[in-house]
């Protein structure tokens, strides 16, 4: 059996590294700000999120193929509104997250015909949330700040699968197509920690959870999702 899935551990390493030496680079300029007061903030989202139990059985005849779709990479944003308060602050905001995952698997049927099948999946999830949200800055600078939220969410999912057959003794190849799209509501939460890069910017490491219902089971997949979520974040002022 050949997979070949998104090697996501060496995009983390990377990720975390950069953030690492941007950050301590910052540091060694350490500048004092008397407030953080924009109206609103954008913050870009880029990470991944670990499912509990996001797999799919594909049939093959008489046998069951399973596919682990668990692992998603994520992208998205954040807009927060109408900060109140001076180091802590509070208000609402509204967030979206892109995730996808993409997986081929080969194998020879274990049934002894020769059977050579070939299976390529895809999952897109759009996430959109919102709620209320909580920061504080740690130093009377302005330069470290923690932040939290919470509140509803929704979310779409798009499956597809395309299973092809092969005889062993034949070039012509039998495809097999299962498509599902499902809507499902719930809840998440999630917190960070941010360091001022400059007066307007900030960079920083986040995690979310998120639970929601959402029915799959359509295509073999499960009615419930509960999920966490580790990102770097960016936040601009504005």
């Amino acid at each position: 059996m050949e997979r070949n899935p998104i090697n996501l551990t060496k995009l983390a390493r990377a990720g975390f590294t950069a953030l690492v030496l941007t950050t301590t680079a910052a540091q060694a300029q350490y500048h004092t700000y008397d407030t953080w007061d924009y109206n609103y903030t954008v913050q870009a989202l880029l990470g991944a999120v670990q499912f509990e139990n996001l797999k799919f059985d594909v049939a093959n005849g008489t046998e069951t193929e399973e596919i682990d779709l668990s692992l998603l990479p994520q992208l998205g944003a954040a807009w927060g509104t109408l900060p109140k308060g001076d180091r802590f602050q509070y208000g609402l905001e509204t967030s979206f997250l892109l995730g996808f995952q993409f997986n081929d698997i080969n194998f020879i049927s274990a049934g002894g015909n020769g059977l050579y099948v070939s299976i390529s999946t895809s999952m897109w999830m759009f996430d959109l949330a919102g709620g209320i949200y909580a920061s504080l800055f740690l130093d009377k600078n302005r330069n470290v700040r923690l932040y939290a939220a919470g509140g509803p969410l929704m979310v779409y999912a798009d499956y597809s699968s395309d299973r092809e057959e092969t005889p062993d003794d034949s070039d012509e190849s039998e495809i097999f197509e299962t498509h599902e799209s499902a809507f499902g509501l719930g809840l998440y939460a999630r917190a960070g920690f941010e360091f001022r890069l400059y007066e307007k910017g900030m960079l920083g490491l986040g995690a979310r959870g998120s639970w929601s219902s959402i029915d799959l089971s359509d295509v073999g997949g499960s009615t419930d999702l509960t999920g966490i979520a580790a990102f770097i974040s960016f936040t601009a002022g504005l």
